[in-house]
């Protein structure tokens, strides 16, 4: 590829009268890179790639095109360290041998197992028809007699406890109605008692082998769906009646009942792509994208219409575009004769994964295959291919995480608009980064109605407006003093789990990647409830007041039940101990 490039250099005040002045910047032709942008775009984000989601064979031919195009560049590999296979595949990285990709393993999805069956009596009630499996059953073949326990709430301080008389429920089906004495409303004063998954555990922790639920009324709302990747199975079967084979069958005390429930956890490999450029430099840039999506959208995610059959969505913004911009920003780097480059080490990291919750880039955070204290700072490239001609905005997050971002992001963006955001966590790989104390900065310019839906194609790319963007990554980075690893700020972060509809937040980054009972607590903002209330990272939050916190679903339902002013107990486990501190929101 042949570069122009245009010298330039300025001086720029900086706060507190202190001077820098910015190196001189070599630029790549517009034209010619928005080119190859568009090739790889086009590449990335065509039907035959399917969607990149992780895990999948379409994750891994995505990868491998990828990796030729680092291979081509002759950068290292610095992915698991392994022996090697090959020599065109594998290389040496600080001392080791590595591979291109780093693995990670995953649940994916849990579905629902093939065998589903319920015997009422003498009545065998159709799966589907007359009753379903709940999200939150455990697994296992039950027989076993019936005891009603009403509602299945124990509550001594409401003034009510089902359970108060009962004969023993060891070795019983617990037969439950849905909801509560206040009905369907999960705000009254049986709220934190009425989700199913609580009164499983209670009945559970009663002695009971299985769990029968019906509707008690027609204005009862039954529990459905299908569970999702991170909800916890409860220790026992569970099965909810629809309201009409309730009616027929009526079940009772005493019924015998044969139940046999299962839910299948599916394991995935996930594979991020790393590549190393070694300037002999003290210290490291990482450039990051994200190069999985959503593939057909069954796995989630996708915002296309109800009703529509699963389609191909090609995420050409999202984020094939960012993946473009890393593949051209290597090649820039490894290049370039401009000495402004050569104060750095460069890692070039594709992550997949993040659109299930940051999964690579969290992953690589946890099990560095390159030594994060040697990182200066993390660019993040994320949906970098919708640049409004008129506008020229551009979002730039992080802006606040180290003293050296504000006055160069702003003196440096040419003629595009920046629009700064001080925080350091959001819903991008830059977050994971940040968690470790490194200084980040995320480039996005604005979401679009093709958002996350099978029509975010290549054709409606910006190829001039993402060049831009590559330009200024790279002005940017060249203007960090060379050879310093820039002071690492912490910012006030915002808390990911909160809907704009929620009155309250919490303030803490949850672990998206942990898939055990309760919340990991990755991140605490200062100043913010959590922080108040002295929860620290490594926590894992077991409950919120009454609300049992078992899961990322069950967390933002009970956010949802607090308002502003409100002290409630969470109850924590740090190491081996269980700790319970005020919250106030």
């Amino acid at each position: 590829m042949k570069y122009t490039y245009s010298l330039s250099s300025k001086l720029v005040l900086w706060i507190g009268l202190v001077a820098f002045s910015h190196r001189t910047s070599a630029q790549i032709q517009v034209d010619t890179l928005a080119d190859r942008l568009r090739f790889h775009t086009y590449a990335l984000s065509d039907d035959s790639m399917a969607g990149r989601q992780t895990g999948s064979v379409d994750e891994q031919k995505a990868a491998r095109y990828i990796i030729s195009a680092f291979r081509e560049m002759k950068l290292k590999p610095a992915g698991d360290f392994s022996k090697p296979v090959t020599g065109d595949v594998h290389g040496s990285v600080a001392g080791g041998t590595a591979d291109w990709k780093q693995a990670f393993t995953f649940t994916a999805r849990k579905e629902f197992a093939a065998r589903q069956s319920l015997r009422l009596g003498r009545n065998v009630p159709v799966w589907g028809t007359d009753w379903h499996t709940l999200p939150e059953s455990g697994s296992g073949l039950v027989k076993a007699k019936l005891q009603d326990v009403s509602y299945g709430i124990s509550a001594p301080d409401l003034g009510h406890d089902d359970y108060a008389g009962q004969q023993n429920l060891t070795g019983k089906i617990a037969l439950i109605r849905l909801n509560s004495p206040d009905g369907n409303n999960p705000h009254g004063k049986f709220g934190p008692h009425s989700p199913p998954a609580r009164k499983i555990r209670l009945a559970f922790e009663k002695g009971a082998l299985a769990v029968v639920f019906y509707p008690g009324s027609d204005e009862d709302v039954l529990p459905t769906g299908k569970p999702d990747r991170r909800t916890q199975s409860a220790d026992i079967p569970a099965v909810c009646l629809t309201r009409e084979a309730y009616l027929r069958l009526k079940p009772a005390t005493g019924m015998p009942v044969q139940l046999h429930t299962g839910v299948e956890a599916m394991q995935v490999i996930g594979h991020n792509v790393v590549a190393f450029l070694d300037n002999r430099a003290a210290h490291t840039v990482v450039v990051g994208a994200h190069y999985d999506h959503l593939g057909d959208g069954t796995w989630g995610g996708s915002l296309q219409r109800d009703g529509n059959e699963p389609a191909i969505h090609n995420g050409a913004d999202d984020n094939a575009s960012g993946t473009a911009g890393l593949i051209e920003l290597a090649r820039y780097f490894i290049s370039t004769p401009n000495p402004a480059a050569k104060g750095f080490n460069y890692l070039f990291m594709a992550f997949s994964g993040e659109e299930l919750g940051l999964l690579g880039s969290a992953y690589f955070a946890r099990n560095p295959t390159y030594p994060l204290k040697q990182v200066a700072v993390m660019i993040n490239l994320d949906m970098i291919g919708r640049l409004d001609s008129q506008s020229r905005s551009i979002g730039v997050y992080g802006v606040g995480t180290s003293p050296i971002w504000r006055i160069r992001v702003d003196s440096l963006a040419g003629d595009l608009k920046p629009k700064t955001h001080e925080s350091g966590s959001g819903a991008s790989d830059h977050t994971s980064f940040y968690l470790q104390d490194i200084p980040v900065l995320h480039l996005f310019t604005g979401t679009h109605t093709d958002y996350h839906k099978p029509s975010d194609d290549a054709g409606k790319i910006n190829y001039q407006g993402m060049a831009e963007v590559v330009n200024y990554v790279v002005r940017l980075v060249e203007s960090i003093p060379a050879g310093e690893k820039p002071a690492f700020v912490r910012t006030t972060d915002s808390d990911r789990s909160s809907a704009p509809s929620f009155k309250v937040t919490l303030g803490i980054m949850p672990d998206y990647f942990y898939e055990g009972r309760g919340v990991r607590i990755d991140g605490v903002t200062p100043n913010r409830p959590a922080g108040r209330a002295g929860m620290l990272r490594g926590d894992l939050l077991l409950e919120m007041g009454s609300y049992e916190t078992a899961d990322m679903d069950a967390y933002m339902k009970a956010l949802g039940a607090f308002s502003k002013g409100q002290t409630i107990t969470a109850r924590i486990m740090r190491g081996d101990q269980i700790l319970e501190l005020p919250v106030t929101f």
